[in-house]
């Protein structure tokens, strides 16, 4: 049995992403031992990778006409259907720059299939700040205050623990704020690999574009990494991210929308908040 699975979260609507990951994967992580799963909605990722299997989550399920299933939906059907108790969660625009340490990454999840209590470890310099040594070799805690506690960029799951964080209701950045928090209320303590690695020559375990798409429109340096490895992608399609590029009033309007939509987790968050408190927690940063 393979001690972990590897999860592309993804949607429909990043289909041009497939194709340049799988080729930098194929390029970078050739000889890679776990099953790949990409978690589309309705679609079948048909590029030259193989081996590749398409969720396609969102299939058969009762979703109103003219409505999405939401971002933590998605992710939920897509772990309740991985056999493994331990997930590798990527995104499709985390398209890889170097080889991957495939050893290290099944080193740290085998240690999590023998030791289940641990709810994630990151993998990434990107991902939570460490806080202090671990009992366990290499890998440092983290600090629960920390706003994005529950990130996710590249990082090795227990898929329980992941599940238990997911709310029907949240996008990936409504469920990184307030997963982040229920993680903390419910004590579950992260561990990030030890920061002194990294500094390393540019060492990394997944070296990748740690965003290569923001807010729909492609990041910079992807096209850079594209040409160098031939990669053609029509750019003129999604146009590049500016960041003092301002929104749209139509924008504003969806994002209060999903804040509304989000009521359930502010309340939940507040009982849980309680309970710490009333537990004698004297530590709340949030």
């Amino acid at each position: 049995m393979n001690s972990y699975s590897i999860l592309i979260n993804t949607c429909d609507a990043f289909e041009d992403c497939w194709e340049p990951f799988f080729r930098l994967w194929s390029l970078y992580w050739p000889g890679c031992p776990a099953p790949v799963y990409l978690n589309t909605e309705y679609k079948t990722y048909s590029g030259p990778e193989k081996g590749v299997v398409s969720l396609k989550s969102c299939a058969g399920r009762n979703i109103p006409v003219r409505r999405r299933a939401t971002w933590s939906q998605c992710l939920k059907w897509a772990l309740e259907a991985l056999e493994t108790d331990t997930v590798l969660y990527m995104q499709e625009d985390y398209f890889l720059t170097g080889p991957v340490d495939g050893e290290a990454v099944e080193r740290y999840a085998a240690l999590m299939r023998a030791h289940p209590e641990i709810p994630c470890i990151q993998l990434t310099p990107e991902g939570i700040p460490a806080r202090e040594p671990s009992r366990y070799e290499g890998l440092f805690t983290s600090d629960p205050d920390y706003p994005w506690y529950a990130c996710c960029q590249g990082a090795l799951w227990n898929r329980k623990a992941l599940l238990s964080l997911l709310r029907e209701a949240e996008s990936a950045w409504k469920f990184e704020y307030f997963g982040s928090r229920r993680a903390k209320y419910s004590r579950m303590e992260f561990l990030t690999v030890d920061p002194a690695l990294f500094s390393r020559g540019g060492y990394q375990i997944i070296p990748y574009i740690f965003t290569g798409i923001v807010h729909g429109k492609w990041y910079g340096p992807v096209a850079d990494l594209f040409e160098r490895h031939g990669i053609f992608m029509d750019f003129s399609r999604r146009g590049f991210f500016d960041p003092g590029e301002k929104r749209s009033c139509a924008q504003r309007i969806r994002n209060a929308a999903r804040n509304w939509k989000t009521w359930r987790s502010r309340l939940e968050l507040r009982a849980m908040r309680r309970r710490y408190l009333g537990a004698g927690n004297t530590r709340d940063g949030n």
